[in-house]
């Protein structure tokens, strides 16, 4: 009987959201001297948008660099562009999407504050109770399990013409699995309530925030919120460039993450202006350069 230890993992997923932060380059490169050729990479159709809607979120994100100081920075080559860039969909759209889908269903009063609280408290008790049941089932099949390898080792090692010790180990066996199916049941609620949670915290701190009120700061679980989400960014090592975008909530938003990422592809670096295109979060909507951006791309191109 060649049997393997079965092992049972928690895997919770936390999700912050904030303004969009963007990543700093690796490298910096001086394009402006021949138009830097891009072409569309990766493609994830779960963002709900076609590479049209993409590629001309593009051209505007081109446009903000190029109309200011007449000149061609980037041009589009799927045959033969460099720099790949990439949509990439993951748990950071997942929960800004459901984020999205929130903030449109209630409207930014102190009623709505009250309900959506009510529901997080609700949830946070029904996720901390769940939790508690679950490491003890798994503390319980944990321990039944080691008992069972043992057997399972004792019967490898022995003469192995005992029926009624077969049939008992089998019936372990079988018992085991359909605990399996039990908790990772329970694993698959406790991530769907963690979900809800991380969504609701984001929907709860911005009305706290358009409200004024006094009240406490939502944490996600297992992770303080903080400022650390990455909606886009720019690599380059070993002569191959690329932006991956990861996450906006609007059109405004991808066409901002594009052009700051293709800001750093051009050489530019942060600034802490707050409403300068490569500033390191995604905060604005404005789709212009701020005068440090200008300063710093004719500086950077020899423009006067």
């Amino acid at each position: 009987m060649n049997l393997q230890k079965i092992a049972i993992t928690l895997v919770v997923f936390v999700a912050v959201l904030f303004a969009g932060n963007f990543s700093r380059p690796t490298e910096v490169s001086l394009p402006c001297e021949e138009p830097i050729a891009y072409v569309i990479g990766a493609f994830d159709r779960r963002f709900g948008i076609s590479q049209k809607y993409f590629l001309d979120a593009l051209g505007e994100a081109e446009a903000i660099w190029e109309v200011p100081i007449g000149k061609e920075l980037f041009i589009y080559a799927p045959e033969t562009g460099r720099l790949a860039v990439n949509l990439i969909y993951d748990y950071r759209q997942a929960v800004t999407s459901t984020l999205s889908g929130l903030e449109s269903a209630v409207g930014e009063d102190e009623t709505a504050y009250r309900t959506l609280r009510v529901e997080y408290v609700g949830l946070k008790t029904e996720y901390n109770d769940a939790k508690n049941i679950y490491d003890a089932r798994v503390e319980t099949f944990n321990e039944k399990n080691n008992a069972y390898q043992k057997q399972v080792e004792f019967w490898n090692r022995g003469k192995r013409t005992s029926r009624e010790q077969f049939d008992n180990l089998e019936k372990d066996r079988i018992a085991l699995e359909a605990e399996v199916v039990e908790l990772k049941s329970r694993e698959a609620r406790l991530n769907e309530i963690v979900r809800k949670i991380n969504a609701l915290v984001g929907t709860l701190n911005r009305l706290a925030v358009s409200l004024n009120l006094n009240v406490e700061v939502y944490n996600t679980i297992g992770a303080s919120r903080g400022e650390t989400f990455t909606g886009g960014i720019y690599h380059s090592a070993e002569g191959v460039q690329g932006i991956d975008v990861y996450e906006f909530s609007s059109r405004d938003k991808l066409v901002r993450i594009l052009a700051h990422e293709l800001g750093h592809a051009l050489g530019l670096e942060h600034v802490d202006v707050r409403e300068a295109m490569m500033y390191r979060l995604n905060e604005g909507d404005a789709g212009v350069l701020s005068e440090m951006d200008l300063a710093a791309l004719r500086a950077l191109c020899g423009v006067k």
